[in-house]
């Protein structure tokens, strides 16, 4: 729910300052002028102050008058405006903030910068005033950044913008400028057409579907947003995957080996059938490693067992006992091995020991990496907003918190009086750490590959020293070998080649059950995202069309829609527009029932939204109406529905402007609640 509880407007200059208040309530608001006394400009400026004028056009320019931005009239004569602001103060239902935005800021602050208290101080008088929030608008990050103010702002009405996708493939958050056009309407351009004219530069597709789907909190929606989420899932274990695989293949390559090869990721075959055919829990990587011999490809495990026969057949050979000086050499020599492979062993438990305390440093300085990212962050946000003219640094200091975490400092400083650092200082030692972080990260990185290169040299010489302690076991047992120097090479080439395979088998181990496991989540996503379908309407969507429909169709019989039957208009759910069976309702009928169908529509859609539990904020900005002169016997029904309209068991508050005499408006509300605000001059003068 969003309600505006009161509004002012100063505009200083050199004689003096000139201004505007005025307080709202719940119902109907009729703020009654003549033409051109500033019943648009106080509009403009509510949706000005909330950093909303994107729905209106590109930009700012023409948004607010020359009262706000250059001249205003004191006592007959003009004078140059040298500051102006307004102040609107807003209310949840359960908190209320006052935000100031200014029109032409002093010097040293610039119109983005959006100052916010946390309490009401339109309405209420006297007492504490708590330190003011800064926050930005007109920039990038505005919706999604903690110092954005929209992002503020959706947080405060309890949205969670969903992403949609635009024109140019990216997916960006529904943004508050395109759903304001559903409860705001400016008199020049605003009233033509049957269906609100949603702001095209921010690139999204099918905005007006999108913005009825979030306040109708239609379940397509939430299924368009869990279908953008498993796509992302899916893309990110696309990476993954790919990561994983090429790993694998680049160790098979150095063993001139090769991976089984397999359906490439997303495509059918890949979501039909297990990768590598396994269908078991563990894969065994020396099954899926192939070798080439013998015009065919087997498998490394079947190498491996090859190898394995064709070592121990050329151990067979007898030998016969050796004694003598021969003897005790190799007893010697077969002790110095033992002890090497002790040492050795030794070194690989330190190596061990070294890498799981590598690991959890990396860890660690990981995560303080993401701690500092994230206030590097802040620290960005932060000098965006000075750079607006915010004095946030200098609050923070003055009230003992942190400028980026909002928490206190107070007893954290050994040393009293010790100078505070300055915004760009803090982000500069930030930046510094992270720099610091990152060689820190990277000296762990390259520990941590000069561990597995000696790891790996240890090993491999374990495995040389562990064959010659067999063979001088073999030769203390007394065998005078039988075989020819070329089965003893061919021996010593086999046992070489056997203990590469076997890394092999044994680092690729992992990375082949990861990667089973990484198409098994895949298939648990697309599984997923199939089961959501295309985007189709649930029963209970239906439900919530079909009420918005009878709704729309009861308000045109009210304001007696004359073109067609209003029993023959429907909502076509594909665009979210009325339409017709003999089609679209864009150029038929006069001007004056496209704008009872703009009435209806916006109504019917706040009715809907109230009885769905939707999202609509319950608030309606209508700057004129009653265009093209539409009739009173429309107009009277009309503000009649808009003083009764119901929101959420209270009623909703709708503010629109008129320049009728005030009898007639009391005569088209007779026995109606609502309030007046009657401009008698210019709102600035």
């Amino acid at each position: 729910m969003l309600r505006i509880n009161a509004i002012s407007i100063q505009s200083v200059t050199a004689v003096g300052s000139v201004g505007f208040s005025a307080r709202f309530a719940d119902g109907l608001t009729v703020i009654r002028a003549r033409n051109t006394s500033g019943k648009t400009l106080l509009l403009n400026s509510m949706m000005y102050a909330l950093g909303l004028e994107g729905t209106l056009q590109p930009g700012k320019q023409g948004i607010l008058t020359t009262g706000l931005t250059k001249k205003v009239n004191i006592n007959g004569v003009e004078h140059q405006v040298r500051t102006s602001w307004i102040d609107l103060e807003v209310t949840n239902g359960s908190s209320t903030i006052t935000v100031r935005r200014y029109a032409l800021p002093p010097d040293g602050i610039k119109p983005d910068l959006i100052t916010v208290w946390s309490q009401a101080l339109l309405t209420s008088a006297g007492g504490d005033v708590d330190p003011p929030k800064h926050y930005y608008v007109g920039r990038g990050g505005a919706a999604q950044n903690e110092a954005g103010f929209h992002h503020f702002l959706a947080k405060f009405l309890g949205w969670r913008l969903p992403l949609v996708p635009t024109y140019n493939g990216k997916e960006v958050p529904l943004y508050l400028q395109v759903l304001a056009s559903l409860f705001f309407v400016e008199q020049k351009q605003g009233w033509s057409g049957i269906v609100p004219k949603m702001p095209t530069q921010y690139q999204i597709r099918e905005p007006l579907r999108r913005s009825i789907e979030f306040y109708l909190n239609l379940d397509v929606l939430e299924r368009a947003r869990r279908r953008a989420e498993l796509q992302q899932g899916l893309s990110v274990i696309r990476a993954e995957y790919a990561t994983l695989r090429g790993a694998v293949e680049a160790a098979a390559h150095l063993s001139n080996a090769r991976v089984m090869p397999t359906s490439e990721f997303g495509t059918p075959a890949f979501y039909r059938a297990p990768i590598f055919g396994v269908t078991s829990e563990t894969v065994d990587a020396g099954d899926i490693i192939t070798l080439y011999r013998d015009d065919q490809w087997e498998t490394l495990n079947a190498t491996i067992r090859r190898l394995q026969e064709s070592i121990q057949f050329l151990n067979i050979a007898e030998q016969e006992p050796l004694s003598g000086p021969g003897a005790e050499g190799l007893a010697s020599e077969l002790r110095e091995a033992r002890e090497r492979l002790r040492a050795i062993t030794t070194e690989l438990q330190a190596l061990d020991d070294s890498a799981n305390m590598l690991d959890m440093q990396r860890g660690t300085l990981a995560k303080r990496w993401r701690l500092l990212e994230q206030e590097q962050r802040r620290y960005k946000d932060i000098r965006s907003l000075e750079s607006l003219g915010a004095e946030f640094s200098r609050h923070a200091i003055a009230h003992h918190d942190c400028p980026t975490c909002q928490q206190s400092l107070e007893g954290t400083e050994l040393a009293t009086g010790a100078p505070a650092l300055s915004t760009s200082e803090s982000a500069a030692l930030v930046d510094q750490q992270i720099q610091t972080i990152n060689t820190i990260i990277e000296d762990a990185e390259r520990s941590a590959r000069t561990n597995e290169a000696v790891r790996g040299a240890l090993e491999r010489e374990s495995g040389d020293i562990r064959a010659r302690i067999r063979a001088i076991q073999a030769d203390l047992e007394g065998h005078v070998p039988r075989a020819s120097i070329s089965q003893i090479q061919r021996r010593i080439v086999d046992e070489a080649r056997l203990q590469e395979l076997v890394r092999l088998r044994d680092n690729a181990q992992v990375t082949c059950s990861d990667l089973v496991q990484a198409q098994r989540r895949a298939i648990d996503l697309k599984r997923e995202l199939d089961s959501l379908g295309d985007e189709v309407f649930s029963d209970a969507d239906v439900r919530k069309l079909v009420a918005w429909q009878r709704g729309l169709r009861n308000l045109l019989t009210a304001f007696r829609f004359g073109v067609f039957s209003p029993s023959e208009i429907s909502i076509d759910p594909q665009t979210m527009r009325p339409t017709h069976i003999q089609g679209d309702l864009g150029f038929q009928g006069s001007a004056s029932d496209g704008l009872k169908m703009r009435w209806a529509y916006m109504l019917s859609l706040v009715q809907s939204s109230s009885a769905t539990s939707g999202c609509h904020p319950g608030l309606l900005l209508l700057d004129g109406p009653r265009m093209y002169d539409v009739e009173a016997s429309a107009m009277k029904p009309f503000l009649q529905q808009c003083a009764s309209l119901p929101m959420n068991g209270r009623q909703a508050q709708i503010i629109l402007t008129l320049s009728e005499n005030p009898g007639v408006i009391a005569e088209w509300l007779s026995g109606y609640g609502y309030q007046i605000i009657d401009i008698e001059d210019k709102l600035l003068s």
